[in-house]
């Protein structure tokens, strides 16, 4: 495996730029994120990303939040999407009760698709899982706004996900993953 590729939690300016100029080239604008928006919800919850680099490039991330119940709620019913997500839909990971989440993003430069690179960026994310876990947050339920075939493969192959609406411009899945 390539020695160049480095998973960072933490992220700065320079990363989150480098972020969301990846989002602009994978995703529709409606879908792509905004500064102002993701550094909103980082200052609420400063751990929401798992961020893949190569050669301290960001090639790939994950965006996942704990949500409010009633954010959680206005998925399953279909009304509430994640671009509509404010930093009063965000709280920090709860050690004392079960944090229901929503994974908003798998993003990885298509240069990278090989299968090595998002290998490096899921085993990453699932460390971070573990040491939740370990530090007694429990998560209960994970929820995804698909916009893609390839969310949806994700959702249903790496969560067990199930679908639980079908909308217009996209489909919410939910599902958990057992570490």
């Amino acid at each position: 495996m390539d020695s160049n590729y480095k998973i960072v939690y933490k992220i700065n300016d320079n990363l989150l730029q480098q972020m969301l100029e990846l989002d602009a080239s994978v995703y529709k604008e409606e879908d792509s994120g905004v500064l102002e928006i993701c550094k909103e919800w980082i200052s609420v919850n400063d751990d929401i990303y798992t961020m893949l680099l190569h050669n301290n490039k960001v090639i790939g991330y994950i965006n996942f939040m704990p949500i409010t119940n009633e954010c959680y709620l206005g998925f399953v019913n279909g009304t509430k999407k994640d671009y509509e997500i404010t930093s009063k839909d965000i709280v920090k990971f709860s050690k004392t009760e079960e944090n229901k989440c929503l994974l908003t993003s798998v993003v990885l430069h298509e240069d990278y698709q090989n299968g090595e690179a998002i290998k490096y960026l899921c085993d990453g994310f699932i460390q971070k899982l573990k040491d939740y876990k370990k530090e007694n947050i429990i998560i209960s339920t994970i929820i995804l706004d698909c916009v893609s075939e390839d969310g949806e493969k994700f959702a249903k192959y790496f969560l067990n996900a199930k679908l639980v609406k079908d909308l217009k411009t996209s489909k919410i899945y939910e599902g958990n993953l057992t570490i």
